[in-house]
């Protein structure tokens, strides 16, 4: 007996992954009620002056692992200025920290973007970064506005130290002032989306200050142990080993 077969009707596999890709969730009430949980975490170890060795050192090495890279040896350095003294002197070396954290950042990002709605994102960029600011009446983000303040002074500070020397050319840290960009990437990481390989991000801003990844050496900083602001915001003091470095 011959059995009539008709086509298969519908989606191709093609147009059922872009379907699948596109089929972002919102959160839910009780992810959105965790929000302010991540910024009052992120505000206590923005606050905390606390610089463990150890954990640094283990976090860079696991970064530089998951890049696929070559362990580095580490250098520690009493503050930042002394760090940037270095590095204006050694022009020869090769900087790997963007492309470290961009590895880890990206593939943080293809992944909630791929779960979660956009402007369900933007929200937790907002409102679980504890330095985020909306601007204006567009609402226009600035992400970090005082950790990009805080790397301006320290960049002023060693220019008018060193007038003949163009600052530009310096790399960036993978971790210093600014880490409350992790708070983001954690609020997700902690509400069930996989991406594991933030936390090793997470436990480099916890540990230690800055921190320079180039071939084959890593340039490390400890936490300042006093951050202080005139009455007008302006940043007035930045303390190491009970020196005001800014002074």
């Amino acid at each position: 007996m011959n059995i009539a077969t008709n086509p298969i009707e519908g989606e191709s596999l093609a147009q059922y992954l872009v379907k699948v890709l596109s089929e972002r969730r919102k959160l839910v009430k009780l992810e959105v009620d965790f929000i302010p949980q991540t910024r009052e975490k992120w505000e206590r170890i923005l606050a905390d002056r606390t610089t463990d060795y150890e954990r640094a050192e283990k976090a860079i090495h696991a970064c530089y692992l998951y890049a696929g890279m070559e362990r580095a040896r580490i250098l520690w350095t009493e503050n930042p200025l002394t760090a940037m003294t270095i590095l204006i002197n050694r022009p020869d070396l090769v900087d790997v920290g963007s492309e470290i954290s961009q590895r880890i950042w990206q593939s943080c990002n293809r992944e909630i973007y791929r779960q979660i709605e956009p402007e369900f994102i933007d929200v937790v960029k907002a409102y679980a970064n504890p330095r985020a600011r909306i601007l204006g009446e567009q609402q226009t983000l600035a992400f970090d506005p005082l950790g990009d303040f805080l790397n301006q002074v320290s960049i002023a500070e060693i220019q008018t130290r060193y007038p003949k020397i163009d600052l530009s050319s310096l790399p960036t840290t993978m971790q210093d002032y600014r880490v409350a960009y992790l708070s983001y990437f954690d609020y997700f990481h902690q509400i069930g989306i996989d991406i594991p390989q933030i936390q090793l991000l997470v436990d480099l801003a916890k540990s230690c200050g800055c921190c320079w990844a180039f071939e084959n050496i890593v340039i490390m900083t400890p936490k300042a142990s006093e951050i202080k602001f005139s009455d007008r915001g302006e940043l007035v003091s930045l303390v190491y080993d009970g020196v005001n470095i800014l002074a």
